[in-house]
């Protein structure tokens, strides 16, 4: 009867709901996009070394690839998520926090945040706001690079975006100007794992792709330039740079010098952006 089941439901809330939420405070879930079933403790073994947590972490499977982690502090998952994105044997790992409860069939496995180069930047547009403004056509910006004036100088915007995976990726994005007309500004992935370089989805090789019909791999509409090198990679890079030199008695080269030849700042104004996903020629 509705009285019975009345009866029977049970209010989370006060005392329950506060000791629910210090618990949660440990937790993430996530979803490996393999298509293959993951091995849990191949998992917990790669994601303890990758993560470099105090203790050790506890992975439990959910099913359809979908794990739960215990953290050994609230710091430490805050360093993961901003660390991310994650990848397990080459594969997207999407990690996120509980939300409301923890009810995992209502987790949402469907955005990653991820560091978004944006090449060929117009001098004038070297501004956070106007930074934060083109990249929101890619994603949800989190946050904008800046330098210790709070500056945006450099040959390329560095821009944390939560990215919607079940959409292409974005490659490019066209600025319009009075002056310059249209001004391609190319689109680059640090950490970007596996994905299509026939759809530009997340998730499967082009190889697997149900749109591929069998074209050269350098005539897809996506391709390898769409990764770009995190700020750590370049950072180990230039220190091998700098050891090589040094072990040949050669000078230093200035961090960064490379990509600095190869941009184009010569362009300046811009009134309207639009991305532009037919055009198949990489930038």
């Amino acid at each position: 009867t509705l009285q019975s089941k009345e009866d029977n439901m049970i209010s989370f809330g006060g005392r329950m709901k506060a000791k629910g939420e210090k618990l949660a405070a440990h937790y993430l879930v996530g979803k490996s996009l393999q298509s293959c079933s993951v091995s849990r403790e191949g998992l917990r073994v790669a994601m303890q070394q990758s993560w470099r947590t105090t203790k050790e972490i506890k992975v439990e499977g959910l099913g359809d690839n979908t794990f739960i982690f215990k953290l050994p502090s609230e710091s430490e998952k805050k360093r993961i998520l901003y660390g991310g994105p994650w990848h397990f044997d080459r594969s997207l790992l999407v990690i996120t926090e509980p939300r409301g409860v923890g009810d995992v069939k209502r987790q949402d496995f469907t955005h990653a945040s991820f560091w978004v180069q944006i090449h060929n930047m117009p001098i004038m547009c070297m501004d956070r706001e106007i930074i934060k403004e083109i990249g929101g056509r890619i994603g949800e910006v989190q946050e904008v690079e800046t330098d210790e004036t709070g500056e945006c100088i450099s040959p390329f915007a560095r821009v944390r975006i939560m990215v919607n995976i079940t959409q292409p990726l974005t490659k490019r994005l066209l600025l319009k100007s009075e002056e310059d007309g249209r001004i391609s500004l190319r689109i680059a992935y640090e950490k970007l794992p596996e994905f299509c370089f026939c759809c530009g989805l997340i998730g499967h090789s082009f190889r697997e792709c149900i749109d591929y019909k069998g074209q050269p791999k350098d005539e897809l509409t996506y391709g390898v330039w769409m990764r770009a090198q995190s700020r750590a990679e370049r950072a180990r890079q230039s220190k091998e740079k700098e050891r090589w030199n040094g072990d040949r008695g050669l000078p230093s080269a200035t961090v960064g010098s490379h990509e600095q030849h190869e941009q184009h700042p010569q362009n300046t104004g811009c009134l309207l952006y639009t991305s532009d996903a037919a055009d198949d020629t990489p930038c």
